[in-house]
């Protein structure tokens, strides 16, 4: 009988059970679905001391094998500096493996609107003014305003 341990540890996060989930999690490593949910743990002091930056080393490790919420998160860390030093370029590198999504999207605009990791502010128009038209959002009107994209 396989058992998914991963799903087991989600069920008692489900339930509340941080502790448990933490565990199991921290002992199936080599599930790299644990390691995204270790870093969601670490966020957010469940079942576990708050670690901001072991939250963000995990997001990044899951983000490299491919996670996508993960990319989002770890850009975010980097981006904002929590719990590891700022860098725009690493920042950078993980939200364009999310860049379907609107809130990488609106992050890497405002990395780009600052002059940062290569980016222009007519790169960071692009990118606010496709969230603006999908979904809109007061964060993507708040960047878009404050660096003056509709300008660009």
């Amino acid at each position: 009988m396989n058992i998914d341990l991963y799903t087991t540890a989600m069920e008692h996060y489900a339930r509340g059970r941080h502790k448990e989930a933490y565990d199991i999690c921290e002992a199936n490593q080599s599930d790299i679905r644990c390691v995204y949910a270790l870093g969601t743990m670490y966020y957010n002091g469940q079942g576990t001391t708050k670690n901001l930056n072991l939250s963000t080393e995990c997001y990044s490790k899951a983000a490299d094998a491919g996670i996508v919420p993960a990319a989002i998160s770890a850009g975010f860390g980097y981006a904002n500096s929590m719990g590891v030093p700022q860098d725009f370029e690493k920042a950078a590198h993980y939200l364009k493996m999310a860049i379907n999504e609107p809130a990488a999207k609106i992050t890497l605009a405002e990395i780009y609107a600052m002059g940062h990791a290569g980016g222009s502010r007519k790169d960071a128009a692009v990118l606010i003014k496709d969230v603006l038209a999908s979904i809109g959002g007061e964060e993507a009107y708040d960047v878009y305003n404050r660096y003056d994209l509709g300008n660009v």
